[in-house]
């Protein structure tokens, strides 16, 4: 493969995977946790709050990983979710997929793709101190919906660093921060 095409190729595939291996195993861990039957006759926990409190870490971590791919497809999934009422979960999560695949991770190799070759080293190293962050955030112990704001700064820190980076990139002047002069 040529360096022009093999970041913008093999992130979306290999973060696809990732999450729908991750966000799968986590659906099915939550979906096995509220269908116990835990009350007299037979009520599950899907009828009571727990279902708001349940997020397994296979799916916090993928959800981490593609918080802004996540974010659209719930956006997506809302008003189908609203019309199809017995529609399972991983059915309303599904179109997040199409998100990390279409936009979010190609968005991503094709900066890297500008950048560096598939063979240098920063990139992967990058890639994986970026994971390993996306990981934490799913054991944290920050409430139960605390890995949501988790995703959103951390991917809001790597979209002003890519940003930032990208600008150099391009051959335009990057800001210096640590002077007090208006960016334009």
């Amino acid at each position: 493969m040529t360096r022009a095409s093999r970041f913008r190729i093999f992130l979306p595939a290999a973060e696809c995977v990732l999450a729908a291996l991750f966000g799968g195993v986590g659906l099915w861990q939550r979906s096995e946790i509220l269908s116990r039957p835990w009350f007299s006759e037979g009520q599950t926990l899907w009828k009571t709050t727990a279902r708001f409190h349940v997020w397994p870490w296979p799916y916090k971590f993928a959800v981490v990983l593609n918080f802004p791919a996540f974010f659209a497809g719930s956006l997506l999934s809302w008003p189908i979710s609203t019309v199809w009422t017995g529609l399972p979960e991983s059915a309303e999560v599904a179109p997040s997929l199409l998100f990390v695949v279409l936009i979010l991770w190609y968005w991503v190799g094709s900066r890297l793709d500008r950048r560096w070759y598939a063979t240098d080293k920063t990139p992967w190293i990058v890639l994986s101190v970026f994971t390993v962050v996306c990981l934490v955030g799913a054991f944290l112990p920050i409430g139960y919906t605390g890995f949501l704001p988790y995703g959103f700064v951390v991917w809001g820190i790597a979209a002003l660093a890519v940003s930032r980076f990208t600008r150099r990139c391009f051959g335009l002047p990057a800001p210096d921060l640590s002077k007090n002069t208006p960016l334009h």
